[in-house]
């Protein structure tokens, strides 16, 4: 009997071995993917980014944008067709970052459109799509926002991605960074938009 209860705990021993070695393997194949992928997209998700990452958001708070132009997605409702942070043609920029996708930014879309009818033309409110261009036109084409301007996050400078949605940064005219969090609806807006206002 006690040669069973040996056999039996080899045994046992050598399925824990082995499903520790598939799980192994299986997460080397996770990570080949994702570079893989990654790659593919030609985007920077696992490309390192020095100095720009922060684990607290706010410690970007601060930092200046350089004078840059970006493109509207070609959906866009917007009464201009370019975007711009820092220079002579640019304003207070609050960048609402959502994906159609994200089940927290349910409401963001109705939220943006309101505030946009409360602000005055001191401050530019903008969506950004965690969309390809292509994808984010699509979305904007089928959901329009009226006033509020579209960009796709793949045209935005590496300083203003922001790593999940919902998130938002207000940039000023000078494009310091003033403002980083993550709304949740009308009021967070609404007060992100009165401390952008405030500088």
């Amino acid at each position: 009997m006690s040669d069973v209860w040996v056999v039996s705990a080899v045994l046992g021993w050598i399925v824990v071995a082995l499903l520790v070695a598939v799980t192994l393997v299986l997460l080397r194949q996770v990570g080949e993917l994702r570079a893989r992928l990654d790659a593919l997209d030609g985007g920077s998700v696992l490309e390192d980014e020095g100095d720009l990452w922060s684990p607290d958001p706010a410690d970007l708070v601060g930092r200046v944008v350089a004078e840059t132009t970006v493109p509207l997605v070609a959906s866009s409702t917007a009464d201009v067709d370019a975007l711009h942070l820092a220079g002579p043609a640019a304003r207070p920029t609050l960048l609402v970052y959502h994906s159609p996708s994200c089940w927290s930014c349910a409401g963001l879309e109705d939220a943006m459109t309101a505030l946009r009818t409360e602000l005055d033309d001191e401050i530019r409110i903008v969506s950004v799509l965690a969309l390809r261009r292509d994808a984010a036109a699509t979305h904007r084409a089928a959901t329009p926002l009226p006033g509020v301007p579209t960009v796709s996050l793949d045209d935005l400078p590496d300083l203003l991605h922001a790593d999940s949605t919902p998130s938002l940064r207000g940039v000023d005219a000078t494009g310091r960074l003033a403002v980083v969090g993550r709304p949740s609806g009308l009021d967070d807006l609404r007060a992100a938009a009165a401390r952008l206002r405030a500088g």
